[in-house]
């Protein structure tokens, strides 16, 4: 009983746990990390509908945990792809029952995936020597395997190709590679930008890109020697070039932003700096003088289905996480989740 108890967190305001006929397809899911080699890394789940917050939710399906560092959550058609970077491996699950129907190994660092369709995507592995895996879901089949820059991290896919930020990983990289996916080949590397880590496509197909900038510290990590902006920068789909740079935070402000995503009619961009989190038009050249809200968070998105605003908050890596809900008045809501939250996925409504 007393693990039982730790499996769930339900709301105050339901008692009833059992999701719809239509199962937890229909709901957010959020992926968090948990502790580093605790092998705690979870899957929260939360109905906007009814307010039901289940978390630990793989666990408590499959019998056994997630694993260690839960890094991302994908949503693939009729299927979800847990990524599981320290467990090195990827969990796929049928997004109804949440049960697990197949485990893919054979990876060193895992990352990110980006679904294509058809029940196939691609895995970004973070390692300096950067790969992208072409992945067959249900078969769990590796089957192709495509150099990029170092220490791929997020991808979006927009028209016949993929584009991964390329971080550098533990070393530096400033590219975004070009994947066409009809061959699987690079067929354009841009600059983006230091460290790029994250990428949304608006409303026109542009693809943008947050680069976290760099800094450099002196041996004794004890000062900076050298910091370079945090950017915006747009990448145009037909040239494949970059078009517009938006420098986001200030120079000194000892910030590294971490996440980016896009409303649901993809006009405007939401992503944390210093301030909190900001919101921009994709037709604005600069960064708003305001934060729309003054806090940081680990992710916020906008919930396609309600138009509520939707952040996570890392409390600690042993202590539950928080999903914070922002309805048009300002009335807030908060639900514990599981340690870590990271990203959220919101499920076809």
């Amino acid at each position: 009983m007393l693990a039982a108890g730790t499996i769930f967190f339900i709301s105050c305001e339901k008692e009833d746990d059992t999701p719809r006929r239509e199962g937890y397809a229909r709901g957010v899911f959020i992926a968090c990390e948990g502790a580093f080699n605790a092998s705690n890394g979870s899957i929260s789940w939360y109905d906007p509908d009814s307010n039901i917050v289940v978390n630990n939710l793989f666990e408590h399906v499959n019998g056994r945990p997630a694993g260690d560092v839960v890094q991302s959550f994908t949503l693939a058609g009729d299927l979800g792809v847990i990524v599981a970077n320290n467990s090195q491996k990827i969990e796929v699950v049928d997004l109804v029952t949440f049960e697990s129907i197949s485990t893919i190994t054979g990876f060193t660092y895992p990352r990110y995936f980006a679904y294509t369709g058809k029940g196939s995507g691609y895995l970004s592995n973070g390692n300096l020597d950067g790969h992208v895996y072409s992945i067959e879901l249900e078969s769990g089949i590796i089957t192709d395997t495509i150099d990029v820059g170092m220490g791929p991290e997020q991808m979006v896919v927009a028209g016949n190709h993929l584009y991964v930020a390329n971080s550098g990983g533990w070393a530096f990289d400033n590219t975004v590679s070009v994947i066409d996916t009809r061959s699987n080949e690079v067929v354009a590397t841009v600059e983006a930008g230091d460290i790029p880590v994250a990428l949304v496509t608006d409303r026109d197909n542009n693809v943008w890109v947050l680069s976290r900038g760099k800094v450099v510290y002196n041996e004794t990590w004890t000062e900076i020697i050298e910091e370079t902006d945090s950017r915006l920068v747009r990448i145009n789909p037909v040239t494949l070039k970059a078009d517009r740079s938006v420098v986001i935070g200030t120079t000194g402000d000892g910030f590294n932003p971490s996440w980016l995503s896009v409303s649901a009619d993809g006009g405007t961009l939401y992503y944390g700096e210093a301030g909190g989190v900001y919101s921009m038009s994709i037709d604005s050249q600069v960064q708003p003088s305001e934060p729309m809200l003054p806090e940081n968070f680990s992710y916020a998105a906008t919930c396609p289905s309600t138009g509520r605003f939707f952040t996570l908050e890392i409390t600690d890596y042993t202590s539950p996480g928080k999903l914070h809900i922002f309805n048009d008045d300002d009335q807030e809501e908060t639900y514990n989740t599981g340690i870590a939250p990271r990203v959220m996925a919101f499920g076809q409504r």
